[in-house]
Formats: C-alpha cells, sequence, structure tokens
C-alpha cells in the first residue's frame, strides 16, 4: 500500500468518527478515537465508553497497529482486556489489508455489546444486577460524568440522607446565630445598664 493510500483511510476514519477522533499521526498512522454504544444519542442508555488508540508503524499494513485504551468509563479490567484482545485478533487477521475503518467499526460493535453496567452497587455493595435471576436487576441508576451505577433506592436513600444532614447544619447555623444576636443584644443592655448607672 501506498502512502497516499494510507492516508486516504485515516482521512475516511475522520470522516465517520468526526470529533471523536483526532489524529495523532498521518503517517505512520496513529490516531485516538472516542466511542460510545450506538443507543440512538441516548446518553442515558450509554453505560459504558472507551477512547481507543491506534498505533500502526511504517510496515502498516504488514504488520498490524498497536491497540491501547487511553481512557474509559464504566468498564472493568475484564471487558478491556477483551476489547483489546478482539480488537488486536481482528487486526491479525486483516493483515495486508487496509483495516484501520474496520477496526473501529469492530470497537464501536464491541463497546455497543458491552453496554451494561457491571459489579457492585458502591452504596450497598450488593450487585447491580441480580446474579439469581438472568435477566433481571434492580433498578439502578447512573452519574452521567463517570457512569457509575448504584441502585436507585440507594442513592434516593443517599440523597435524602444529605439533604437532613444539610438542614440539620442550616439549623443549627440559625441557632448559633441567633444565640450569638441574643448574646449582642444583652451586651448592648448591659452597656446601656453601665453608662444608665456611671451617669
Amino acid at each position: 500500500m501506498t502512502e497516499e493510500e494510507v492516508r486516504q483511510e485515516v482521512e475516511a476514519v475522520q470522516a465517520v468518527y468526526g470529533d471523536d477522533c483526532r489524529v495523532i499521526c498521518g503517517w505512520p498512522p496513529h490516531l485516538s478515537v472516542h466511542f460510545k454504544p450506538r443507543t440512538a444519542d441516548d446518553s442515558y442508555q450509554q453505560f459504558v465508553e472507551v477512547t481507543l488508540g491506534i498505533k500502526a508503524s511504517l510496515e502498516y499494513p504488514e504488520n498490524p497497529p498497536y491497540i491501547y485504551v487511553t481512557d474509559m468509563k464504566g468498564m472493568d479490567n475484564g471487558r478491556e482486556e477483551n476489547l483489546i484482545t478482539s480488537i488486536s485478533k481482528m487486526a491479525q487477521e486483516l493483515s495486508s489489508c487496509l483495516m484501520l475503518v474496520a477496526l473501529c467499526e469492530e470497537a464501536a460493535d464491541l463497546i455497543t455489546n458491552m453496554n451494561y453496567p457491571e459489579g457492585d452497587c458502591p452504596l450497598c455493595l450488593y450487585p447491580l444486577v441480580a446474579e439469581n435471576e438472568p435477566g433481571s436487576s434492580i433498578p439502578y441508576m447512573k452519574l452521567m460524568s463517570c457512569c457509575h451505577c448504584f441502585h436507585r433506592e440507594c442513592i434516593l436513600r443517599w440523597w435524602r440522607w444529605i439533604e437532613e444532614q444539610n438542614e440539620a447544619n442550616e439549623s443549627n447555623q440559625t441557632t448559633e446565630s441567633a444565640s450569638a444576636f441574643a448574646g449582642t443584644r444583652n451586651g448592648i443592655a448591659m452597656l446601656q445598664l453601665r453608662i444608665c448607672i456611671v451617669a
């Protein structure tokens, strides 16, 4: 393959992934591509996301590129390893062919298939998905910024507790302010009394 053909392939990846694709180097190709599950842009249904690095050598495509993860959310190490292994295997199979677009599409499909919360609720430490009943789960919520998931009841109970703590703190501050104000009034009254006595 010529350098020009490879550069055109890099442009094709950019065209498909737009702002989610960053070209670190055009030749040999080195890309960083951000993937989210294909959920029709419904971010509330996206539980994982990953940024993959695809770094090729001067011998690309005869030598497949190196695949690595630069950032991920909502995924454990097992899913990260599975993702890299699957894409690297595909890269080996496509050796000698232009493969950047195909590898990115494979990554997008894998991320979509991995789009589910895994592990335990950080608050109660019980599994997010019931293990003894396949397909069933306790209702859960996720944080949009980091994809951490919690049982809905756990996060709501925690939120209520935070609100109660804030109300208690505000009440204490109001009482302390009232006491301070009363103390100041008593001080002024005492000062007035002293002035009266002295006069």
